[in-house]
């Protein structure tokens, strides 16, 4: 059973602690909703220049936790949808190596690009396959465009979320929500005052989410646990230069 979400409702920041100088933070905001339960918001906000966002195949089926103990992750999330044998759906590129090809999908609308510093999420139609992109995965729906939730998104269906995000200048994020909310109501929130306040005119897409939506960050600790196992992950790491 879901809640309805309350646009007037006062969002308190719980803590926000960052990971490593002038690279990355973890961010817990909370909200309280009308019947009494509680929205938690986890946001890794980083800057690519001084962080690099990688995607992690998950072959051998590790958790979260695991996965991102093995590649050397400062903070990550589950990646895009799978089938059933865990084999991705949509693009995804890993160190410059297409892992799986693009699809043409209605729910797959967008991608999450990285290409030198620079994090990118691109409709589809925006993207150039000959481009110097090193890490990618394709997902759905976009969430939020140019900073306004897009319309037509469905109002009806609660789960968990995992969402990136980019404001096209040099900031990047990933964030879940710890609580059911439909999409729409996972835009609205998106573009609450006072929610992204280091990110402007943003885009955010839509990751897996539901049993699949999961954080870990590597200090201060944090893991809130995928509960099933996913085909890959979207990762924050250091640069070396």
């Amino acid at each position: 059973m879901g809640f309805a979400w309350p646009l007037q409702a006062e969002w308190v920041l719980e803590s926000s602690t960052r990971l490593s100088p002038e690279t990355a933070s973890v961010t817990s905001i909370q909200k309280k909703v009308s019947d009494g339960q509680t929205i938690e918001l986890r946001l890794i906000l980083f800057n690519p220049k001084k962080c690099g966002l990688r995607v992690f195949e998950n072959q051998g089926g590790d958790n979260l936790a695991d996965g991102m103990k093995k590649n050397g992750g400062l903070a990550g999330v589950n990646g895009n949808y799978f089938g059933a044998d865990r084999s991705p759906i949509g693009l995804v590129i890993c160190d410059g190596k297409v892992v799986h090809p693009l699809e043409h999908a209605k729910l797959l609308s967008g991608l999450v690009t990285v290409s030198r510093d620079q994090v990118s999420l691109l409709r589809i139609p925006e993207y150039r396959p000959e481009s110097k992109v090193t890490q990618a995965l394709q997902a759905g729906p976009f969430l939020v465009d140019r900073g306004v939730p897009v319309s037509g998104l469905n109002d009806t269906r609660r789960a968990e979320r995992t969402v990136v995000l980019s404001d096209g200048a040099g900031h990047a994020a990933l964030l879940i929500c710890c609580a059911p909310v439909t999409l729409a109501e996972m835009a609205r929130i998106l573009c609450s005052p006072g929610i992204l306040t280091e990110l402007h005119g943003v885009r955010a897409l839509n990751l897996d989410g539901g049993s699949s939506t999961g954080l870990w960050v590597k200090e201060p600790p944090y893991y809130r646990r995928e509960l099933k196992t996913v085909a890959n992950f979207l990762a924050v790491c250091q640069t070396s230069h």
